[in-house]
């Protein structure tokens, strides 16, 4: 069998041609909530059950936001997840904050195990990540936050289809941040903060939308009221076009939902009992997974040679399994260790690298593949799943 098409997200069908279409007849540029990004935004706060939602010009501009509305800022600190994609903390670097690194639990997420023993009186908040589309112990992680009056802030950039405990993720903290590049959820480029507290929605509007949508939304006895012309000084609102491929995937949603669990069981069906690789996934009477990949776990002591040889022959058979390379251990990253955020940018910090042996055990057995989903996927799915099973057979102990 000749291998399949190469994966790409969105599936561009008619309805959304047409949805770009109708927007370029209808405007390029809004100046507030009135057209098509606050369409999108109260579509997606409706689709997580928030009550508000921010657009911006990508989950990064969206962190930035949630980071500078929790208030945080020099001589403060956050405990972050050491395994994760780097713009999940850089925000805070950046605004001057110190990130404190978690290492992961066997998932890769922030392991709440190990909270307790970062935490110091500078500790402000603590911001997770659903890995790969598992979420989070939220459970053990709120229940921390509540108990040290701790902000609990959410990326949930991986997790858009995600639940913990028959509640879905991005409710359980004073804000969260959905990526919309290439997720489940996309438009094309972008991101959004939700929340339900009205102070914080306001502060992250003045973030990235500035003027008409800030002087309209915000409450004039809102003591940061007289910013409204100016905003904060930045401006990161998303563009009309994503916003309008936004409202049409979010039409799509429970489809895409059923098409991409569909496949995850097929997999699950199929790798059911293989020594070799199995389903990376939480249990599914804690969590449901959010969908963004189809992840594997590797079991090196049942194979005859490593995850990175394993990958490396399923792709020879023209597969699309890899080995995460830009989601790594961040915490020795120089951004996280400058002294001062005004010291100058010709200049990098020497870094005294650190362990992070959950993170490190969890990466060298992750692998990961697109989860499909959309329609004419069947060819590529039959293909993923042969190759992944006669490779298993050939490399079993």
């Amino acid at each position: 069998m000749n291998a399949p098409a190469p994966y790409t997200w969105p599936y561009v069908d008619k309805p959304l041609r047409q949805a770009v279409d109708r927007q370029l007849d209808r405007s390029l540029s809004d100046r507030d909530g009135s057209g098509v990004i606050g369409e999108f935004e109260r579509e997606f706060a409706r689709f997580v059950g928030s009550r508000h939602a921010i657009a911006y010009s990508s989950g990064t501009s969206a962190l930035h936001a949630m980071c500078v509305a929790a208030g945080l800022g020099e001589g403060d600190e956050v405990i972050a997840p050491a395994y994760t994609f780097f713009a999940t903390a850089t925000p805070f670097a950046y605004e001057g904050v110190k990130v404190v690194f978690a290492d992961a639990d066997g998932w890769g997420n922030l392991d709440p195990a190990a909270l307790p023993g970062l935490l110091t009186g500078r500790t402000r908040a603590v911001i997770v990540t659903h890995m790969w589309g598992n979420p989070c112990d939220l459970t053990a992680i709120a229940a921390f936050c509540r108990a040290n009056d701790l902000l609990l802030l959410e990326d949930c950039s991986h997790a858009h289809f995600a639940a913990w405990g028959g509640q879905r993720v991005g409710t359980f903290g004073a804000m969260a941040v959905f990526s919309t590049n290439q997720k489940a959820i996309t438009t094309g480029e972008g991101g959004l903060l939700v929340t339900d507290h009205d102070p914080f929605r306001e502060l992250a509007l003045l973030h990235g939308h500035y003027n008409k949508r800030s002087f309209k939304e915000i409450s004039p006895d809102a003591p940061y009221y007289r910013y409204a012309l100016t905003g904060m000084g930045l401006k990161s609102r998303m563009t009309t076009l994503s916003a309008a491929i936004g409202l049409d995937q979010l039409a799509k949603a429970d489809d895409i939902e059923r098409r991409r669990r569909a496949v995850l069981g097929q997999f699950a069906a199929v790798l059911d009992g293989n020594p070799v690789v199995s389903l990376a996934n939480v249990d599914p009477e804690r969590g449901a997974n959010g969908l963004y990949v189809l992840g594997l776990r590797f079991h090196p002591e049942a194979a005859t040679l490593s995850a990175a040889e394993f990958t490396d022959r399923l792709v020879q058979h023209g597969t699309e399994f890899d080995m995460p390379g830009s989601t790594s251990v961040i915490a020795n990253e120089p951004l996280f260790h400058r002294p001062d955020r005004k010291m100058p940018w010709t200049t990098a910090p020497d870094v005294e690298p650190a362990d992070y042996p959950g993170a490190q055990r969890f990466i060298g057995s992750f692998i990961k593949a697109p989860l499909f989903g959309y329609p004419g996927d069947e060819q590529a799915v039959t293909h993923h799943l042969d190759t992944l099973v006669a490779a298993s057979k050939d490399v079993a102990r």
